[in-house]
């Protein structure tokens, strides 16, 4: 259930109240930028997508339909649009379109409104991924890193490594590979 805190913050900005807006912000505005860098690998980006949403809640008050958790609801907001970005940015790649949203849903368990684990799953979730990631083969995880971080392509990879792209399709493979394994825990069976 919402905090007493919670529910006027909520009340307050669907009125308008630009401190309360202010607040909300000065609160959660840091550890959700700390999520999107690990999702997206770039503070900027992250900054970007946070502000983003911070907008949208002051701009469309209404759409704060929170009934359970505050910073879950802002979470699942971040979430979505760090999968969102990340999509979008894929999408130029159409062999990596489909792929890439399915991979990011398959990291990303679904967010149980206002169940704290759940929360803390998400918020630790970051943070596995990058310890799997340091852990992987150098070359493995330059192109891993090549391709999430810097956004190229198969075939950009590939010339800026002087490898086929087959060579960076199956060590993209074997990553996510590894990234999925490593991160069994997380996922619901």
């Amino acid at each position: 259930m919402l905090t007493e805190t919670e529910k006027y913050l909520v009340e307050s900005i669907r009125k308008g109240d630009y401190q309360a807006y202010e607040i909300l912000f000065k609160t959660y505005y840091s550890g959700l930028c700390a999520l999107g860098r690990s999702l997206v690998h770039s503070a900027e980006t992250a900054e970007d997508l946070v502000s983003d949403v911070f907008v949208k809640v002051w701009e469309q008050p209404e759409i704060l339909l929170v009934n359970y958790s505050l910073k879950g609801y802002l979470i699942r907001c971040v979430r979505n649009s760090c999968i969102n970005y990340l999509t979008r940015t894929h999408q130029r790649f159409r062999h990596v379109d489909v792929e890439t949203a399915d991979k990011l849903n398959a990291l990303m368990p679904e967010l149980a409104q206002g169940d704290p684990y759940e929360e803390f799953m998400v918020a630790e979730l970051g943070d596995k991924i990058n310890e799997v990631i340091s852990t992987l083969p150098p070359e493995c995880r330059r192109i891993f890193l090549l391709s999430r971080s810097d956004e190229l392509s198969y075939r950009e990879i590939a010339q800026q490594l002087s490898i086929s792209e087959n060579t960076v399709k199956v060590q993209l493979y074997r990553a996510l590979s590894k990234i999925r394994e490593s991160l069994k825990a997380y996922f619901h069976s």
